[in-house]
């Protein structure tokens, strides 16, 4: 991977997040200290404990935004509209577009050549001789859902921005080391807990959330990159991937996989429980939605471009597993076989 004389003066948004978490260590790693944009109700403790230098950037307050990227040379935008149930398109949609259009203009009024952009292999179309690449892509947003809908329009105005650099990052799937709200590691941790959640069957990618963090890191200070690559370790199909987890925990074998009509009915009325009665819904729209229109794809042109070395999926999980424990999100008393998936 590239090395430069002068290290650029990067701003994480969305540093407390997942992907954020993990850009900010890779980017200490390279010896870059990252300005951590949070929010004002973000939790900022793992980036307390990481003495990180903290700046309020809300998109909601242009104001923060000005301030934060003032001296700013490379911006990471892993805080992107993220909604939390998919119930409302409309509104979803509008708030995703407004809230990035907000940040867009406060960098061109800054000092900042180039942004790299969190987007999703959401927006990966299936490919008509195998794995899809980058070449693979939608016209129009595809319809599936508001997830993959609101990652379209985010992703169209990402790429068609033209007062400054941007480079687009697509991640599968990320699992690993401090996925705190346990997102995309509920069905692990689901299964590690004998929840025995329900799912439908179909392709779900995957990729170690530090391979993004050393992706993004990367992207902030290669002269030249591509505009658009996906980062992906492989894909797996889901139901042998919980039979696997169930192997790996020693817990109870998942149930059969629900039909697509099935799982898709299942996830809209438990997100309609989940708003009103204010908890998680056992199978989101937007994990059964990813994995019904889920596509095999290889994120191999970031390997050729970046330097990049993609963890296995043993060395994921063993890593997920320890910190998890740690954290009280698995039980201490999950036995983990050798013989990992």
């Amino acid at each position: 991977m590239s090395t430069g004389a002068t290290a650029p003066r990067v701003l994480v948004l969305g540093a407390s997040g997942f992907i954020g978490l993990n850009t900010i260590d890779a980017l200490g790693a390279r010896g870059i200290s990252a300005l951590a944009g949070r929010r004002a109700r973000s939790n900022v403790i793992p980036l307390r404990s990481r003495k990180c230098e903290l700046v309020l950037a809300d998109a909601s307050d242009p104001r923060t935004l000005d301030s934060a990227l003032a001296g700013i040379d490379v911006l990471v935008h892993a805080a992107a509209h993220y909604p939390k149930l998919s119930l409302d398109r409309d509104a979803t949609l509008r708030k995703g577009r407004e809230e990035l259009e907000v940040v867009f203009d406060a960098v061109a009024r800054s000092s900042v050549r180039r942004v790299v952009f969190v987007s999703s292999t959401a927006t990966v179309a299936e490919s008509r001789t195998g794995c899809s690449d980058e070449s693979d892509v939608f016209a129009e947003p595809p319809g599936f859902g508001v997830y993959h809908d609101l990652k379209w329009h985010l992703e169209d105005l990402a790429l068609r921005e033209n007062r400054f650099e941007v480079r687009v990052a697509c991640p599968s799937a990320c699992l690993g080391p401090w996925d705190l709200r346990v997102g995309t590691s509920a069905l692990i941790v689901a299964t590690a807990r004998s929840m025995n959640p329900p799912h439908p069957e179909g392709w779900v990618s995957w990729v170690d959330a530090r391979d993004v963090g050393a992706s993004l890191a990367e992207l902030c200070v290669a002269p030249s990159a591509p505009k658009r690559l996906i980062l992906s370790a492989g894909s797996r199909k889901l139901h042998s991937f919980l039979v696997e987890l169930a192997h790996r925990y020693q817990t109870a074998l998942p149930s059969e996989p629900l039909s697509n009509a099935e799982a898709l009915a299942l996830a809209h009325a438990e997100e309609l429980r989940a708003a009103r009665e204010k908890v998680r819904p056992r199978l989101s729209l937007e994990i059964a939605e990813l994995t019904v229109y889920g596509v095999r794809m290889t994120g191999t042109r970031a390997e050729s471009t970046l330097g990049l070395r993609y963890r296995t999926l043993s060395e994921t999980l063993d890593a997920f597993d320890e910190w998890a424990r740690r954290m009280s999100i698995l039980p201490p008393s999950a036995q983990t076989r050798t013989s990992s998936p």
